[in-house]
């Protein structure tokens, strides 16, 4: 995402917060702790001793606001705390002490310290948008678009909140404000990339792809989509003439995959194509047509003579009025693979199943389906099912199921390549939006994807399918965290095509 991962303000001081979409990676920079007013004695405090407790609690807050910054988030919660019980009155701290909660994945005690917060400051801003945030991540729509609203109300001209009101309503299906917000949110503060990103992923994902690409472009302002320094000039789409382009990896693993498509045409412009990439892409990119070299991430720059982002592929080579399907597959799995899986049984699919993606972040556990409502599939007759999953959830399978149900074969899966060995052996994919998806629909394989109701822009946001991969049949849930209804229509399709490949009986 990924790519998709929310922040939230940190406030110093009572200003508006940074907010910015899901689309950009954690980047809180909270503010320095405000000065000491003086303020009346507490109780029976003497005036000196209430300001020596102001004093401390401001010196504790400064404290953590410092390990906020640098990410000590345990440390900084603790010392949130310490602040709170010198100056429980402190609706900053509250704020801050939220974020910090819910960067740890604690939804609710975040939603909790933001509702205190509003109670010390009623009204303000950027603490609700701040709680609109976190409500939106729950799943809960209708609340965050409530929230969202007032905060619109009390800050009308925030680029920022507009954005953020943009994307709830992204994930209430209603288009019409979505585009309208982030338009708005543009047009308030032009240089708001995040907002710019994100209006041109709607654009993506409703099919107007020239404008979608061209607001793609905001996204090199972002942290998440920075690249290396490259010494040399960036190609314009003209004739390489045999010269040598570095082609740049950014954002995801899946967004690498994705705009690999681009990267024949790129040949077909007469250059020697180097490309960059993630160590865990390396040997799956090597076996991309045109792909003449492959270097990893964070190694020594390459000399070229000119250079390109992998995700300004379409717009440098002129391809932003559709999505070209037919340059599907272009993945291709290894000749030799490091695991030969079990010959199919007699009238017996062979179904890979994943059901999270390799490394969620908190941001991303809308799109995890529990083991436990994918195990369903297995009544199914006539499939053999074999676990595709890698990453932590891994340790799911112990808990829920055993190898004579569902085969451990993640656990052989060292890297994309040998994932694409293992998909390319089963005859039907089934997973979340993860890496597995993208590999599955980049070798033309069969895969349904389970989609969330906040689903990622390239699996648009209505329908059965999507342009980037044919072979790709979409799922979704018909409500926020619904996943049992979604695996429900994964089993009667999967009972059809069994029936359809051996019959009924």
């Amino acid at each position: 995402m990924g790519l998709r991962q929310l922040t939230e303000g940190i406030i110093g001081v009572a200003r508006k917060p940074k907010i910015v979409s899901r689309t950009s990676t954690p980047s809180d920079a909270p503010k320095p702790a405000p000065a000491v007013e003086a303020t009346p004695a507490r109780n029976n405090e003497t005036p000196d001793r209430a300001s020596l407790r102001d004093r401390e609690a401001a010196r504790v807050f400064a404290l953590a606001v410092d390990y906020h910054r640098r990410g000590m988030l345990e440390d900084a919660v603790r010392a949130y705390s310490r602040a709170l019980n010198l100056d429980p009155t402190n609706p900053d701290i509250y704020n801050n002490l939220g974020v910090a909660l819910r960067a740890q994945g604690k939804l609710a005690a975040a939603i909790a310290c933001y509702r205190r917060a509003l109670v010390l400051r009623p009204r303000h801003a950027g603490t609700l948008a701040n709680l609109g945030n976190v409500l939106r991540e729950q799943g809960n729509v209708r609340n965050a678009m409530a929230v969202f609203s007032q905060a619109v109300r009390e800050s009308p001209g925030s680029s920022e909140i507009i954005h953020n009101m943009g994307l709830a309503a992204r994930d209430a299906g209603d288009m019409e404000l979505t585009v309208g917000c982030l338009e708005s949110a543009t047009s308030i503060k032009d240089d708001n990339a995040a907002a710019h990103l994100d209006l041109g992923l709607t654009m993506l994902a409703l099919g107007n792809y020239e404008r979608g690409f061209r607001e793609l472009e905001w996204r090199r302002k972002l942290p998440a989509y920075a690249t290396r320094d490259v010494e040399a000039p960036e190609w314009d789409g003209k004739d390489l003439g045999g010269k040598t382009i570095l082609i740049l990896g950014e954002g995801s693993s899946g967004d690498v995959l994705q705009f690999a498509r681009y990267i024949p045409q790129v040949k077909k412009r007469g250059g020697n194509v180097i490309v960059e990439c993630h160590a865990a892409l390396a040997r799956i990119m090597a076996n991309v047509a045109g792909v003449d070299r492959v270097v990893m991430s964070g190694s020594r720059t390459p000399a070229c003579d000119v250079y390109a982002p992998m995700m300004s592929l379409p717009k440098i080579l002129g391809q932003t009025k559709t999505i070209d399907g037919d340059a599907v597959p272009y993945i291709k799995p290894p000749d030799a693979v490091s695991t030969q899986l079990p010959p199919a049984s007699r009238n017996q699919l062979r179904v890979g199943l994943a059901w999270a993606p390799s490394n969620p972040g908190t941001s991303r556990n809308t799109r995890i389906c529990p083991l436990e409502d994918m195990l369903e599939l297995l009544a199914v007759p006539g499939f053999t099912g074999f676990s595709l999953q890698t990453g932590e959830h891994r340790k799911d399978l112990e808990e829920h199921t055993c190898d004579i149900l569902l085969p451990d074969i993640g656990a052989r899966i060292n890297d994309v390549s040998d994932l694409a060995g293992m998909i390319r052996q089963l005859d039907l994919v089934v997973c979340v939006d993860s890496v597995t998806a993208h590999i599955a629909g980049a070798m033309n394989k069969p895969v349904w994807l389970l989609a969330s109701t906040n689903a990622d822009w390239r699996w648009n946001y209505a329908g059965e399918t999507t342009p980037w991969y044919p072979s790709m049949r979409v799922f979704r849930q018909p409500q926020p965290g619904n996943w049992r209804a979604a695996i429900n229509d994964v089993r009667d399709a999967l009972q059809k095509r069994i029936n359809d490949r051996f019959g009924e009986g």
